[in-house]
């Protein structure tokens, strides 16, 4: 038994000495994948601009473009009122289409409560609620890059869909 044993590890070890495959990278000479994504991206940026320029023209509200790419109808200037990551925050919102058609109402979204950095929201409204104070209200454009993206939300978002967020914020606590 003890000879099987030893005959089965000085096998093993011989086949684990061979030569390991190693695995190159594969390159592509005329891959342009990322050149007409990139194109694909610009020209969806340039519809959806085009969209929250004729929905801004009919709107009663004043908009203001943010540094990161969306409209908000308040002032979008930071004060040491608005929250931060880290703070505690609790808002409401309710989610539209272009057409102003309810995606999600409030109620069916209900009250949030959490803490900014700690929670998974498409980038374009975590960014819109370190722009709101406390007991105030806006409604943000979000082109579908900051909303939710390629994949929407797997139920009734599209995929590469511009969406209208109405956000309540209620309270802010500092940390």
């Amino acid at each position: 038994m003890r000879k099987i044993v030893l005959g089965i590890g000085l096998v093993g070890l011989f086949f684990a000495c061979g030569d390991q495959v190693v695995q190159r990278p594969v390159v592509y000479q005329n891959d342009d994948f990322m050149k007409r994504s990139q194109e694909r991206g610009k020209l969806l940026l340039a519809e959806e601009n085009e969209w929250f320029e004729q929905y801004r023209e009919k709107s009663a509200l004043t908009f203001t473009q943010t540094s990161m790419g969306f409209w908000i109808s308040n002032s979008a200037i930071v004060s040491e009122n608005m929250a931060k990551q880290g703070d505690f925050i609790s808002y409401d919102y309710q989610v539209k289409n272009l057409d102003n058609s309810l995606i999600y109402s409030y109620q069916e979204i209900g009250p949030q409560k959490a803490v900014l950095g700690k929670i998974d929201l498409p980038r374009g409204l975590h960014a819109a609620l370190q722009l709101i104070s406390a007991n105030d209200s806006a409604t943000i454009l979000l082109p579908s890059f900051l909303a939710y993206g390629g994949f929407g939300d797997q139920k009734k978002i599209d995929a590469d869909t511009p969406i209208i967020i109405e956000i309540k914020v209620h309270e802010i606590r500092k940390k």
